[in-house]
């Protein structure tokens, strides 16, 4: 009964986004694979399994870190994996393999029969194959910012434009990373694709988590003052797959009309997920529209879906509402809490 209460000292807009609880944390290590445990093992646990985003740092992204701590404090046993082909920027089908073994390696931390799968961003692939695959192994989901069509979020991450014709801001620090996926589409000499995917990494680095660099083009200055280190017959590829170039979505949309995301793909899932789902979303969501978790509620025709549409999450952080919708966004808060209770 008390969970609400501690989520929401963390959680609320009232809270600060600087300071995390103390809890128990520790590392283990699955076949080569770090997984980080939070909280304390004891039977009345509840379990939250996180499917984490697409992030360089993985749990150890300090508002990654922060979340797992806040569930954890809460009373809940958190754990939360560094699945390899996420932390490098490059999803493909072992991250589904490496994240159902996870799961069925729970037992070695966990008293709970079935945990609560909690997935970020990308990571509601990872979560929807475990439900579809394992219907067993999983209590409900709770999907924050997931994707219903990867061709169509790849395209508003490049583009800004959405289905709908909704008015949207894109995340621009994301653009490096969706033309590194397509350069399989893209005709580079393997060593200097090499050099530029290490290059495009240590800009990601310098930028992401600092909300700074999306105004004003701050992001532009990393990108010029990591320029000289990178071979110069790919240095203005360099700069352009940033955007601190013109031209990237000329390059990038031919590639990705010929990348092949079958295994990226959630919707063949989505009907065979049998479970309770709350699908969690920012309104003003800069990585992943809002309107793709009312999409994902459509095609999720046997599962128990709720869609939660809030103005206090962003993709990246908590934002706070005009005063004038407070009210009504904070009775969503209290919701979306619950759900995670």
């Amino acid at each position: 009964m008390f969970a609400i209460p501690r989520l929401a000292r963390w959680l609320g807009p009232w809270a600060d986004s600087t300071r995390s609880p103390a809890v128990d944390v520790r590392d283990d290590l699955l076949d080569g694979m770090r997984v980080r445990i939070y909280g304390k093992r004891h039977r009345r646990a509840r379990t939250y399994l996180i499917a984490p985003g697409l992030h360089y740092a993985g749990p150890d992204d300090p508002r990654m870190d922060r979340f797992c701590r806040i569930l954890a404090a809460a009373g809940h046993l958190v754990v939360a994996p560094f699945i390899p082909a996420y932390l490098a920027l490059m999803p493909d089908a072992t991250a589904i393999a490496d994240f159902a073994k996870v799961a069925a390696a729970l037992p070695r931390w966990s008293d709970a029969r079935r945990p609560v799968v909690f997935s970020i961003s990308f990571g509601s692939l990872l979560a929807f194959a475990l439900a579809a695959e394992h219907p067993d192994a999983v209590e409900r989901l709770v999907i924050f910012g997931g994707y219903s069509d990867f061709h169509e979020t790849m395209r508003f991450c490049l583009t800004g434009e959405v289905v709908s014709g909704r008015a949207a801001i894109r995340d621009p620090l994301n653009q490096p990373v969706v033309i590194m996926n397509l350069l399989d589409h893209i005709d580079l000499e393997q060593s200097a694709r090499e050099a530029l995917v290490a290059g495009w990494r240590r800009y990601v680095e310098r930028t992401w988590g600092r909300v700074e660099m999306k105004a004003d083009r701050r992001f532009v200055a990393v990108a010029e003052e990591l320029a000289p280190t990178i071979p110069e017959p790919v240095r203005e590829l360099f700069l352009v797959g940033i955007g601190a170039r013109p031209g990237a979505t000329e390059l990038a949309m031919p590639a990705l009309a010929k990348f092949d995301a079958r295994v990226l793909d959630p919707t063949p899932y989505l009907p065979r997920v049998r479970c309770r789902v709350d699908l969690v979303h920012g309104i003003d969501d800069d990585v992943i529209p809002f309107e793709m978790s009312h999409e994902l509620a459509r095609r999720l025709v046997a599962a128990d879906a709720h869609v939660h549409i809030t103005g206090l999450y962003g993709h990246t952080g908590s934002q706070r509402p005009p005063l004038s919708a407070l009210a009504r966004e904070l009775v969503t808060m209290v919701r979306v809490l619950r759900v995670m209770a």
